[in-house]
């Protein structure tokens, strides 16, 4: 039993199991819950692999609304974004039990622990076991990253890619082998093809070519060749994507869209607002920033250029990373490192600390607290935004021919235009009766008692009018339309 103990996978396993279970807390809920709109937008991708047929070329999504940089109709719901590596991994859960969300969790879930595995085995090198158990244990139990490890989102399968990437390339630079650069290639080609900001998970790994070679003369021609070759299918896949424009979100923004850049309100939003109270809390904000002031103790600043390149993606993307908390979900890894890192400083002491007696204390009570405060924040991610929507969906989904194109106006949002379970328009873009007779909607479903849903009730069929939602058929006109009573 001693051995077991001091058995580094034993303590592995045991982290995993417990990432498994606080991640399985409300496995099953809706998704209409903290990001609902993006979550959506990707699991009716999948839906609609089983709906519409399977063709990863071609993932579509449910929304008809203009989405691009400069807005025209997606008459075919093309969902251009990321190649849908998720959507495939789901795909075969929906097939041989049927569309539900849970799948989607769980394959979520298991990248997600496939990550700390990664991260495990990439501060080894670096930190010793002691220190990455450590480490692993704070990512996995971290209540930001919590969350979003367990959401239907891309994030965590591109994050589970993207560590693979930089465990496997950094052990090819170290050891060689092929089956190390193999395993790299695969994990990188597919991480860039998820995300082009893998990117920022390549500078600790050109650290480990300089620190090895001296000079980019001396580095082998393999690494530029590997680097040429697992960019190929990104690149492939965006010039084919620039076939669909329609299909193609606008993203030019996220840069620096609002020019929010390096003002005051960018470093409130992401040091108080996203590091200081979201992500680590105060508290483990300050363990974060004590582990990156620490000189590193075997001389590599592998761990600090990673923690640099995320800087950067902060910067770069600044009003992506102010808009939207889960673009800090990439954060989370090199976060949980530094976190640690200060965590064990304070345990081990120095001479200009307090007595050992006070900092391990202090220690202790910053990194229970980085949980507690971080989980009064997070627990109200998984909250139900709109339950009306979900009822009107339920409702909507039994009582409507399948063959039904809808409105569900919701501020854009496709949540709603999700629970409905049919194509349509999330917003009403142009005038309903334009929308009728030019693009075939059907019927009119809205959770708002605004003048236009007023109207709709004026003039069209109404097959459920109650409290929380109405739905109409706008094929059916009951009340002549009148210059006096025209559309709002």
């Amino acid at each position: 039993m001693l051995n077991l103990f001091k058995n580094q996978f034993f303590w592995l396993a045991l982290i995993l199991i417990l990432a498994f279970i606080v991640r399985i807390y409300k496995i099953d809920s809706p998704v209409a819950d903290w990001h609902s709109w993006r979550q959506v937008d990707t699991a009716s991708v999948t839906r609609n692999f089983i709906k519409e047929g399977f063709n990863p070329f071609f993932p579509k999504y449910d929304d008809m609304s203009g989405v691009s940089e400069n807005p025209i109709a997606n008459l075919n719901r093309f969902r251009f974004v990321e190649f849908p590596v998720y959507n495939i991994a789901v795909y075969p859960l929906y097939l041989i039990y049927g569309i539900d969300i849970k799948y989607d969790r769980l394959v979520s879930i298991l990248f997600s622990l496939g990550s700390i595995v990664f991260l495990y085995l990439i501060c080894k090198r670096y930190l010793g076991v002691a220190v990455s158990l450590l480490t692993a244990a704070i990512y996995a139990l971290l209540p930001f990253n919590v969350f979003f490890s367990r959401t239907t989102l891309p994030e965590p399968t591109f994050l589970f890619f993207a560590l693979g990437m930089v465990c496997f390339v950094d052990r090819w630079i170290w050891e060689g082998g092929g089956k190390w650069g193999f395993w790299g290639f695969i994990f990188t080609a597919i991480a860039f093809l998820i995300k082009p900001w893998a990117i920022f998970f390549v500078p600790p790994l050109i650290y480990s070519l300089f620190v090895k070679y001296g000079s980019i003369k001396k580095i082998p021609k393999s690494f530029i060749l590997f680097a040429v070759l697992s960019l190929m299918p990104f690149i492939l896949w965006r010039f084919w994507i620039l076939n669909f424009p329609e299909g193609i979100p606008a993203s030019s923004w996220l840069m620096n869209g609002d020019g929010i850049r390096f003002r005051p309100a960018f470093w409130w939003w992401i040091v108080s607002e996203r590091i200081g109270r979201e992500i680590l809390g105060v508290t483990g904000a300050f363990l974060f920033f004590l582990g990156l002031i620490m000189r590193p103790r075997n001389g590599s600043f592998f761990l600090h250029v990673w923690a640099l390149a995320m800087f950067l993606y902060f910067v770069i993307f600044a009003t992506g990373n102010v808009r939207h908390d889960y673009y800090q979900f990439i954060f989370t890894p090199i976060a949980s490192v530094f976190v640690s890192l200060g965590f064990v400083s304070l345990i081990k002491g120095a001479n200009t600390f307090l007595p050992r007696i006070w900092t391990i204390l202090l220690a202790t009570l910053f990194l229970i607290l980085t949980f507690y405060f971080t989980w009064t924040q997070v627990k109200e991610l998984y909250k139900i935004n709109n339950p009306p929507i979900i009822e009107a969906g339920k409702f909507a989904d039994q009582i409507l021919p399948k063959e039904a194109m809808v409105v569900a106006p919701y501020n854009g949002d496709t949540a709603f235009l999700y629970q409905i379970n049919r194509p349509g328009w999330a917003v009403e873009a142009l005038p309903l009766m334009e929308l009728v007779t030019d693009y075939g909607v059907t019927h009119y479903i809205s959770v708002n008692r605004d003048n236009k849903t007023n109207w709709v009730l004026r003039h069209f069929k109404i097959l459920e009018d109650n409290p929380r939602f109405v739905i109409a058929d706008l094929r059916v006109i009951t009340n002549p339309l009148t210059p006096e009573d025209s559309e709002p």
